[in-house]
């Protein structure tokens, strides 16, 4: 009898294991097109949520954790502060908080589709088309701003701002922010997509402490440059 309950443990055992196994072969990867999608999403836009649902992630936090390098991470709201106040302008933080939005609105407006476009033993490509904006609408907007402020000085605050006023000056340069943050949030995607050829393989990724299999960019950097290149085309 002893040597019987041996016998069954062992064989229970062995079923379990075997269902262990079977279910971590009947895990399929998400779709090559899907994860470059996502991708794009994350880094472009700094929306985690497509990764997120399609991984299963438990958080926003632990798909950063998964794919943003923590010396990378850019808080959008602290960067534009910094920038504000390395040009010695005075605004609130409800004021930085509504320019932060505005531009944010903007890069939001950005769009892509992603196809599978060839598979071959351990690789995929997939073609990821980039609705993103130009950049020389936008060297056109800073231009356009900067000319409006200049033209609209008077020579007694010119004058001021020589002197160090610094409320004159901070009176102009709060002008010349909005408007180029209005009409940096005016600004539409372009109409024709850049085309972004991205291979990919299977790589391990930790999910909720787990390593999973997914498809992702051979060279990640590559795609990172090639997406900022296509969301701020020339």
């Amino acid at each position: 009898m002893k040597r019987t309950k041996r016998t069954l443990t062992a064989i229970v055992a062995m079923m379990a294991l075997v269902c262990m196994m079977l279910a971590g072969c009947g895990a399929k990867s998400a779709p090559a097109d899907q994860s470059v999608n996502a991708l794009f999403e994350l880094y472009a836009k700094n929306n985690a949520a497509p990764m997120q649902e399609l991984l299963g992630f438990e958080s926003v936090e632990a798909v950063n954790a998964a794919f943003v390098e923590e010396d990378a991470e850019v808080d959008v709201l602290a960067e534009m502060t910094s920038i504000i106040e390395d040009a010695d302008v005075e605004m609130t933080e409800e004021e930085i908080q509504s320019f932060t939005d505005s531009l944010m609105g903007m890069v939001n407006k950005a769009s892509a589709t992603a196809e599978i476009t060839s598979e071959d033993g351990d690789y995929t490509t997939v073609t990821l088309q980039v609705y993103g904006f130009s950049s020389e609408e936008m060297m056109t907007i800073i231009t356009d701003c900067a000319t409006a402020m200049t033209e609209s000085i008077t020579e007694e605050d010119a004058i001021a701002i020589g002197e160090g006023d610094m409320e004159v000056y901070n009176k102009y340069m709060k002008q010349y922010i909005t408007d180029f943050v209005n009409g940096m949030a005016a600004m539409d995607p372009v109409a024709e997509p850049v085309e972004v050829v991205v291979e990919c393989e299977k790589q391990l990724v930790e999910v909720n402490g787990k390593e999973q299999a997914e498809w992702m960019p051979v060279d990640m950097d590559g795609f990172c440059a090639d997406v900022d290149a296509a969301m701020f085309q020339e």
